[in-house]
């Protein structure tokens, strides 16, 4: 083999590793760039849905009985119209009545039925007054606890709802329910349990479910301080 062509081998063996490890060296130093900045883009992402999910979750904490009981101590007095609906076992169609109701915290509380006949009932501290015949509650256990558990609601009040309920409650402040089932052993044979509906501080429905699957419902709308 010529002087010539030896060389040209040489330079070709020399040559050839050269250009593969500058080939395998730009490879490695794009995977090198690459590999951080697709780390770093997830690393972003990731902290955004973190932060995200936090958020999400510091709402959904804050908005709690407490920050519903909070929201409806705001309201001091009120007044609406109510449409109530009592459907009853033996009846073949549904009771319904209306009216006015009207509220003063912390235990003022009168519901003015027009229809179908004209009635008053005006509970005031630990008196109920119906058409001039006055009863105590503290004689009715059981009414009295019924009657505070719209009285603890319209007012905001943890401590009275919790003597006689144990609260649950669902969905956010546009739209929530508040759930009441009684404690107590002689209630309880009565009322399975009571829901209460509303948007923000506002109280739209009470839902009372008796024991024997009777129950009833009061819708309550235009709402307003008086």
């Amino acid at each position: 083999m010529s002087d010539e062509c030896r060389q040209l081998e040489l330079h070709a063996a020399i040559t050839a590793p050269g250009i593969s490890i500058l080939y395998l060296g730009s490879l490695l130093l794009r995977r090198r760039l690459y590999l951080p900045r697709r780390y770093a883009i997830g690393a972003v992402l990731a902290f955004f849905l973190a932060v995200s999910m936090m958020t999400q979750a510091a709402y959904a904490a804050g908005w709690n009985i407490t920050q519903l009981m909070h929201a409806l101590a705001q309201v001091k007095s009120g007044h609406a119209s109510f449409v109530e609906t009592k459907y009853i076992g033996f009846l073949d169609n549904p009771i319904q009545s209306s009216g006015n109701m009207r509220f003063v915290s912390p235990d003022m509380l009168e519901m003015h039925t027009i229809k179908p006949s004209d009635q008053v009932m005006l509970v005031q501290g630990d008196v109920l007054t119906i058409d001039k015949h006055a009863i105590q509650l503290e004689d009715h256990p059981e009414l009295l606890a019924f009657v505070d558990s719209i009285r603890g609601v319209l007012a905001g009040n943890t401590e009275l709802l919790e003597r006689y309920f144990t609260l649950s409650l669902k969905g956010e402040e546009n739209s929530w329910s508040l759930t009441l089932v009684p404690k107590q052993n002689d209630f309880a044979k009565l009322i399975k349990h009571i829901s209460v509906g509303g948007i923000g501080k506002m109280v739209r429905s009470i839902e009372i479910v008796k024991v024997n699957h009777d129950w009833s419902l009061i819708s309550i709308s235009n709402s307003s301080s008086p």
